[in-house]
């Protein structure tokens, strides 16, 4: 026998106890669990932030817009007066190349690239960012971070 049932639609995936990380606020919080206490419990420092934990804090910090809509239905991380800004960890640093430039072309903005070091990084991803961008001479501003911001 089926019953019928709501679902409502959120944006990220819950753990075991119906949790989650609330990037825009720096929370975590619960939508199913039956223990109150669970909910709202600011961040854990052994938690590592994720990427748009640091993009929504550093774009706060810039006075930007996180997440704003693009004219083609794309979304910027961090729109300022000045840039458009592509988050992303260090070692995916090619893939902001080309996101960088179209988030610039769709919101007559600069393009930037705020490339988050991680601790754990093996390799210098900074430097073989910067060699590509003089090499080509590509209009892209590199706003480097830590993990820990």
């Amino acid at each position: 026998m089926l019953a019928p049932s709501f679902l409502w639609s959120h944006g990220g995936g819950l753990n075991k106890d119906g949790c989650h990380n609330d990037r825009k606020n720096g929370d975590y919080h619960c939508h199913r669990s039956s223990d109150s206490k669970i909910q709202n419990i600011p961040r854990q420092n052994n938690l590592k932030p994720s990427e748009s934990f640091i993009n929504a804090r550093w774009c706060d910090s810039k006075g930007g817009i996180s997440e704003f809509r693009t004219k083609d239905g794309t979304y910027v991380d961090c729109l300022t007066d000045t840039y458009a800004v592509e988050a992303e960890f260090d070692n995916n640093w090619k893939e902001a190349l080309g996101q960088s430039l179209h988030y610039a072309e769709s919101t007559n903005k600069k393009a930037a690239i705020l490339l988050i070091k991680r601790q754990n990084s093996k390799k210098d991803y900074y430097n073989e960012l910067e060699r590509v961008i003089n090499k080509f001479k590509l209009p892209i501003k590199v706003f480097l971070v830590g993990e820990e911001i």
